[in-house]
């Protein structure tokens, strides 16, 4: 039995792994509950398809071909998946990727994608612990002397839900979404609404108008966008001051990589990586906030 914090919401934290570069690549996920320590975590292997590794992830977290062959896709996951999210807001440390994993593999399944809100205990640990060095979750976790084994999602999950539940107790309330609103850290709701039809995306006819500024930025964009099309993200960087490209160019800082991204801008801004130290791969989430839109 899931227990319910404040007016009766659900809170959960949850991590993806990714076998590569795609979002759509989750090749593990955990589900811990945030007020109920003791209960079991939801851990999971899954396949993706095609089940390519890159180098760099498996360096990560150790997850390999082999590990993966005889498990479930993720639409074979998403039934136990699914009924565990249900009515819940879910905590994940870096929201973005995390939520952006959830809605490129519902996508790729060919699943409706439900509008989950979610909140980033990396903001959170910000406001919360401004003295820190670092919020990534292995510093988190050791400045609250919380037990981790980085990069296992279930681990991971676990140490997010106590981050959550460490910050509600400070702010002295029952839910992680009152402290949040207490410390000024905003709710993200990515993803798609589920009444959109299968393997469409709902795209709006326009963005809303940028907040954060990205003067002097270059920003090309890989594959599809589901929040907005290509045009409109465009003229989004322009109000924010940057400067969209339609190829992969020496002075590209930003590669925006959505849904089933092209081979040639990938394999392009890999090579400009290792040549010029640039540009860095962002998926459409973190691309959202940067421009502050959301």
């Amino acid at each position: 039995m899931r227990r319910r914090g404040g007016k009766g919401v659900i809170e959960l934290a949850i991590d993806f792994e990714t076998a590569n570069e795609r979002r759509d690549s989750a090749c593990a996920v955990g589900v811990a509950e945030v007020f109920r320590p003791d209960a079991p975590i939801f851990r999971r292997l899954i396949r993706p398809e095609p089940a390519r590794f890159s180098p760099f992830c498996v360096a990560v977290h150790g997850i390999r071909p082999e590990h993966v062959a005889g498990e479930p896709d993720f639409a074979g996951i998403w039934p136990d998946l699914s009924v565990r999210l249900e009515g819940a807001t879910l905590l994940a440390h870096n929201a973005s990727f995390d939520a952006g994993v959830l809605t490129a593999c519902l996508l790729a399944a060919g699943l409706p994608v439900p509008s989950l809100r979610f909140i980033c205990t990396v903001d959170l640990a910000r406001a919360a612990f401004p003295h820190l060095r670092s919020h990534k979750l292995n510093i988190v976790a050791h400045h609250l002397g919380l037990s981790l084994n980085h990069h296992e999602a279930g681990s991971d999950a676990a140490a997010c839900a106590a981050i959550g539940r460490h910050v509600a107790e400070m702010q002295g309330v029952a839910t992680v979404a009152e402290a949040a609103e207490r410390l000024g850290v905003g709710a993200r709701r990515p993803g798609i609404p589920v009444s959109a039809p299968l393997g469409r995306s709902a795209a709006v006819a326009s963005l809303p108008p940028p907040t954060r500024r990205v003067d002097g930025q270059n920003f090309a964009i890989t594959g599809t966008l589901v929040a907005c099309s290509r045009p409109d993200a465009a003229r989004a960087i322009g109000r924010a001051g940057g400067t969209f490209q339609a190829y992969v160019r020496q002075d590209t800082d930003w590669l925006v990589v959505g849904l089933s991204p092209g081979k040639t801008k990938l394999t392009a801004a890999q090579a400009r990586q290792r040549r010029y130290g640039r540009p860095t791969l962002v998926d459409e989430a973190e691309f959202m906030a940067m421009l502050g839109i959301g």
